[in-house]
């Protein structure tokens, strides 16, 4: 599904001289996989993920989406990619300020052309995060717990092959953490493929795949 081929990104620094970020990383995840990295901030782990999901052009190597280069696709081609096989959870707090929860859980339907306007689907997975009661208010009323459940439910709105989740359980409290991590497991026991990036360590047994990533290295551990 996912293939990472000696992937690298490399930074400049003011200096002229220069820092690598990602160093020639290799990795396959298959259909159905939950595949949790570790590592320490700083390691390479978000900058890894943002090429993925096409934010950030790699320096050099591959990222292949079921046998298609994602980088060698125009800027179209690789939106539609972004909206249809991703669901993206980023790091910290996402969600639009002046939109209402249910129309910042839409929002992604509504970039491409798609029958109806995503209203029912949006509720329904409000109701699964169980935070459908929270529908029309806005982001500023809801707890950090209760946003980061909005991502998660935005993320999934349009039905995606992965969900990439960058530090889903940073900034939340150890409840709160595994409530999160449980729907995570029920998503992927649905056949959702997962990529998370973590610093916890308690929360990869999750996970049927544990990575580490450290100095922009990646090695497979489990």
């Amino acid at each position: 599904m996912l293939e990472l081929k000696q992937l690298k990104r490399v930074y400049a620094r003011d200096d002229f001289s220069s820092f690598t970020a990602v160093d020639n990383v290799d990795l396959d995840i298959m259909p159905g996989d939950f595949v949790s990295i570790i590592g320490r901030s700083g390691s390479g782990k978000s900058t890894m993920l943002n090429m993925i999901v096409g934010l950030l052009r790699p320096t050099s190597g591959k990222i292949l989406i079921n046998g298609a280069d994602l980088w060698s696709m125009n800027d179209k081609e690789m939106s539609k990619i972004r909206n249809s096989k991703f669901g993206y959870v980023p790091q910290g707090l996402s969600l639009l300020s002046n939109l209402r929860i249910l129309d910042n859980v839409r929002l992604p339907f509504c970039l491409d052309k798609r029958e109806g306007n995503g209203i029912e689907r949006a509720m329904n997975l409000l109701e699964e995060m169980r935070i459908q009661s929270l529908a029309q208010r806005y982001p500023a009323q809801l707890s950090g717990g209760e946003m980061r459940r909005v991502a998660i439910a935005r993320a999934l709105v349009n039905n995606p092959e992965i969900l990439i989740a960058d530090e889903p359980t940073a900034d939340l409290d150890e409840e709160t953490s595994i409530e999160v991590m449980k729907l995570f497991a029920r998503i992927n026991s649905r056949g959702i493929t997962i990529l998370m990036v973590t610093h916890e360590y308690d929360i990869t047994d999750y996970g049927n795949r544990i990575c580490a990533m450290s100095l922009g290295k990646l090695v497979e551990k489990k």
